[in-house]
């Protein structure tokens, strides 16, 4: 019986290595080429042959608990103890934007590069302290 773990939308990924078991990971993403896209990929790694299952590039996207569903038949039938589920456009942030079609520069804010404790009062290398490591 395969243990669907459900991670929070900015958790970490968990790592494979030679000393883990083998583990499953179902993520849906935002995609990186088109922002409107959102990808759902199911991978597992360990002593499996890595494989990648991609869906909802330019269709429909299918229901989440769904998705979980099937990827952990799937790891069950491969002998996979542990299925990691992270949704990575859950969080608040990443709602906002798909409420506004993939609009990432919903709520735009200035970016700041200053920090005081370093010296460094301004986003261009002209503005950091002499002793920043930097040629003026």
């Amino acid at each position: 019986m395969t243990n669907l773990i459900r991670l929070q939308p900015h958790d970490p990924l968990p790592e494979a290595n030679h000393y883990a078991p083998p583990f499953g990971l179902v993520i849906r993403r935002f995609g990186e080429d088109d922002p409107n896209a959102v990808i759902t990929e199911l991978d597992f790694f360990g002593r499996h042959p890595t494989r990648t299952m991609v869906a909802g590039q330019g269709g429909t996207q299918a229901h989440w608990e769904d998705v979980l569903a099937r990827a952990t038949e799937e790891a069950d039938a491969l002998g996979i103890a542990t299925l990691y589920a992270v949704d990575r456009t859950a969080g608040g942030r990443e709602q906002e934007i798909l409420s506004h079609r993939g609009d990432h520069s919903v709520r735009s804010e200035e970016l700041s590069d200053t920090d005081l404790e370093d010296g460094e009062a301004g986003t261009t290398i002209f503005d950091r302290s002499p002793n920043a490591g930097f040629m003026r």
